[in-house]
This record gives structure tokens, C-alpha cells and sequence, in this order.
């Protein structure tokens, strides 16, 4: 098997003897879910930290929060929700009750990062009607401002009232999808790193194809500097990622995603897991690394059911919710791997994580944070990326609180972003950081420090205190022969 690049490796085994020197520090939010005041622990590189030995992350596309959960029932008035949206047009603002979504959706609303400035509309969150797309083409129907209402997800809904809802859970970037793909790996984007010149991704490789360092030659991907000046690169990224900090402590991981649609997958747009030793972008070599660790989604199931589960697993189906690919399959798809899960011998000890890559130009009520850090002194981060809108998180697990929901259902307030993800691997698995958004010690910043998602658990019982749900399938309904052609023709971001 090929081996990570040896300088990630000396950096993570670097990491190692710090931890083993110095002990690391829970996160503040740790102390409530360990159920004891934190104090200093040293435990070897890759060791458990809690009850939890399985991570899986589902990764879903394009909702906002209100959209999937805006009319959630909670009468205890737990949730930062709303029902009601308002559209700035000419004639003033007009606030309403938000309509019946359909499913599947007639068309794409546009999410690029000039719909999220025209959505945001100077911090008044009433300008999504004016999205591209967000009026239906055949009807005139505001498609931008409705939301899922009782049945149309009711999995989904079921789950967040038995486990764990997050209502501040913010996409990273402010735009489509490829940033925050690449976020939810490597807990940045490009504003991190020095080889990049701090510069960020801005907008989805084109021509499209494959999203990373095997696309086509002539690919490229528009980035964003410091100052908001934009330039092109080839897809493929030098920074490190959770993959990286686990191959040097021995923690098993797969990505499950299936090869013919490896879009969103996020891992597929950097070097050191893409491509094979010598192979340089783009990258067609054979790689036994990629393969031993990249395999099809169709294998979660049969990797659940023998108990094979690694220790940190990504699952990227082909029913991502996407519009106008429908909800209900989508969430199918999340159903059948939540019930292997919950069925196989590893149930016990895993935490399910889903969530929605961003808003999919869907109105949310709550305006998002601004992130505004200084490195050294000096340099502005992340006031031209941060943050985009609210999207859903759900954490499935035996071990999540018992809360004020429905079913018992925990609501988390905690401030959480793309890089909760890897704050949460780090954590769980005791590793070092990426020195990224999961870490802004280095940093003198006006911005929240994302959680690490601990706030969700409680690992004070000595059994699980949360039983399985096993949920059932729904018939869902089919695209009509021109929505076919229309996912089959536009960009999937």
C-alpha cells in the first residue's frame, strides 16, 4: 500500500510526542459530555477518548434549515425556527407564511456566491426570492421560500425528535457545494494554507466532470485571495486533511462514495489521497492507497452487517437530495445505511452525523456569523468566505442527550461548521489538529470557534441510553422525462 507523503507524516508524529509530552485538553463543550469537570489526559495517539469507535459522516446536498425543519413541530419552542419568510421585491418587503415544498422541485434554485449576496441582501434575509431559479418557470410560484411540511420528511423527523437536532450549524463557505466538500475533510477551503497564498475556493471546478485531481487537464477552479481578487487553479490541493492526521496514528478510515458520481466527495481534490506516489495532476495512475480507502457506496451495508466498520467513514450515495432530484430518495438512501447501521454489531459504539453540504438557495431566517480572524497580526482570513447559511444537522447515536423533543430528542445550540467535523475526529480519536478552522488558537479572531459536536453526548451510562429506530421506506415520486434531462445536463453543485 502507498503511504501518505512522508512530510504530513513527520508533522502528524511530530503532533504525537507533543500529546505524549504535554497530554491534550478536552474542548470546553467536552466537560458536560463526558459528565466530569476536564482536566488534562495522555493517551496514545489514535486511542478512543469516549465510548464512541465509529464515526460516519452522510454526506447530503442543498437544503437550508427552515426548509427541512422550519416546520418541525416542537411546541416547547426548543428550535430557532420559522414558518414565515419575507421577499423584498419593488414594492416593498411582504412577509408571509412559507408554502408546501414540492417534490421533486420543477427546476434549481441557483446557490452560487452572488445568489447568497442577493438572498443575504445586506444582512436583511429577504432577498432569496430574487435568486436565480427561485421563481418557478411554468407557474410563478416563489420555489425559493417553501419549506417541508409533515410527512414529506418524516424520517428525518423522527430522527431528530428520538437523537440530536443542531439549529446553528452554518455552511463554511458562502457559496456551492466544492468548498464545503472540501471543508468537511480538511476543515478549510485554502484560506489556511501558505502554498495556496491564503487563497480560497471560490467556485466549482469547470469544465465539470470528476471534482478533484483526476478531472480533465483543462480544469480549473476560480479561488479568492485575501483582498477578493479571483484566479484560476487545476482542482488539486496540497493542504492536509483527517485522512492524513489518521493514517499517522493508525485510525482506520474509508470513504464510501459511489465512483460514478465522485462529485461532493472532497478527499478526491487532494494530492496526498488522490494520487498515486509520482503521479502528478491530473492524476490517472492506478493508486492501491485510493482504492484500499475509496470504495462504492453500495458497501457501507455489507461492511455494517459483518461489523467491518472503520473507526471514521464518509457516505456520499447517489440520491444526495440535490433538486430537483427528490427528497424522498434521498432520504431513503440515509434510512437503509442508518438501519444497517443500527442493526449491526457496531451500533453500540458509532455516531452518525448528517448533514447538508449547503442551502441550495433556500430561504433560512437566522443571518449568519462573519468570520474575521488576524494570523500573526497581519492577516485577514475569512471575512470574504464566512459563513453561508444555516443547513441541517442531525447526530444519530445511542449515546446522544435525552432532551425536550417529541421523542426525547436533543436540540443543540452550539455554533457548528464544517470544521466541527474534523474538531470532533480529532477529539474522539485523540489526534493533533489540522491547524485550520478546527483550530483558531493561533489566532486573534471576532469569529465563533466552531464546537466539536461533544455537546450532542452523554457518556455518563454504562449502557446506551438511546434505543434503535428503525425506520421503514417510502414509494417515492419519479422525475418526469425533462427533470431527467435537466440533473443530466446541469452542474450537480
Amino acid at each position: 500500500m502507498s503511504k501518505v507523503p512522508s512530510r504530513w507524516t513527520r508533522v502528524c508524529w511530530a503532533m504525537a510526542v507533543v500529546v505524549a509530552a504535554i497530554g491534550l485538553v478536552a474542548p470546553a463543550e467536552a466537560a458536560s459530555a463526558l459528565g466530569r469537570a476536564h482536566v488534562p489526559v495522555v493517551l496514545r495517539l489514535g486511542s478512543p477518548r469516549t465510548k464512541l469507535r465509529h464515526i460516519v459522516f452522510f454526506v447530503k446536498e442543498n437544503r437550508s434549515f427552515d426548509h427541512y425543519f422550519g416546520a418541525f413541530p416542537d411546541p416547547t419552542g426548543s428550535l430557532d425556527q420559522a414558518t414565515t419568510a419575507s421577499c423584498a421585491k419593488l414594492g416593498g418587503v411582504r412577509t408571509f407564511t412559507m408554502g408546501k415544498a414540492p417534490d421533486p422541485f420543477p427546476q434549481d434554485v441557483a446557490h452560487g456566491a452572488n445568489s447568497w449576496t442577493t438572498a443575504y441582501r445586506h444582512g436583511s434575509m429577504d432577498g432569496f426570492c430574487n435568486e436565480s431559479g427561485a421563481v418557478d418557470k411554468s407557474t410563478g410560484d416563489d420555489l425559493a421560500d417553501t419549506q417541508m411540511q409533515a410527512g414529506d420528511i418524516p424520517s428525518y423527523w423522527a430522527y431528530a425528535s428520538r437523537y440530536g437536532i443542531g439549529d446553528r450549524m452554518f455552511a463554511s463557505w458562502r457559496g456551492a457545494s466544492f468548498a464545503n466538500n472540501v471543508f468537511a475533510v480538511a476543515a478549510q477551503s485554502g484560506r489556511y494554507s501558505t502554498l495556496l497564498d491564503r487563497r480560497a475556493i471560490y467556485g466549482i471546478p469547470q469544465p465539470s466532470g470528476s471534482w478533484g485531481c483526476d478531472n480533465k487537464h483543462d480544469a480549473l477552479v476560480s479561488m479568492i485571495d485575501l483582498h477578493g481578487k479571483l484566479s484560476n487553479m487545476f482542482p488539486c490541493f496540497e493542504f492536509p486533511t483527517m485522512p492524513n492526521l489518521m493514517d499517522a496514528a493508525g485510525v482506520s478510515w474509508k470513504y464510501y462514495g459511489t465512483k460514478s458520481h465522485f462529485i461532493h466527495s472532497g478527499i478526491s481534490a487532494i494530492k496526498s489521497i488522490r494520487c498515486a506516489p509520482g503521479d502528478t495532476p491530473p492524476c490517472t495512475d492506478r493508486n492501491p492507497y485510493w482504492d484500499q480507502h475509496v470504495v462504492d457506496s453500495t458497501n457501507l451495508t455489507a461492511d455494517a452487517k459483518a461489523g467491518r466498520l472503520p473507526a471514521v467513514s464518509w457516505y456520499l450515495p447517489d440520491e444526495t437530495e440535490h433538486p430537483p432530484m427528490t427528497a424522498c430518495a434521498g432520504e431513503n438512501a440515509t434510512v437503509s445505511a442508518v438501519n444497517a447501521i443500527m442493526n449491526s454489531p457496531d451500533w453500540a459504539s458509532t455516531a452518525i452525523v448528517v448533514w447538508w453540504d449547503e442551502w441550495g438557495g433556500f430561504y433560512d431566517h437566522v443571518k449568519p456569523p462573519t468570520g474575521i480572524g488576524i494570523d500573526d497580526g497581519v492577516t485577514p482570513l475569512n471575512d470574504l468566505i464566512s459563513y453561508g447559511f444555516r443547513v441541517p444537522l442531525l447526530v444519530i447515536s445511542p449515546w446522544v442527550k435525552r432532551g425536550p423533543l417529541a421523542d426525547g430528542g436533543y436540540a443543540s445550540h452550539v455554533f457548528y461548521s464544517d470544521a466541527s467535523f474534523a474538531r470532533l475526529v480529532e477529539y474522539a480519536f485523540n489526534l493533533g489538529t489540522l491547524d485550520a478552522a478546527d483550530n483558531l488558537s493561533n489566532y486573534t479572531s471576532d469569529e465563533p470557534w466552531p464546537g466539536a459536536l461533544l455537546d450532542f453526548f452523554d457518556f455518563t451510562a454504562t449502557t446506551p441510553p438511546r434505543d434503535k429506530l428503525i425506520r421503514p421506506l417510502r414509494t417515492c415520486p419519479q422525475l418526469t422525462a425533462a427533470q431527467k434531462r435537466y440533473v443530466a445536463d446541469s452542474d450537480d453543485d
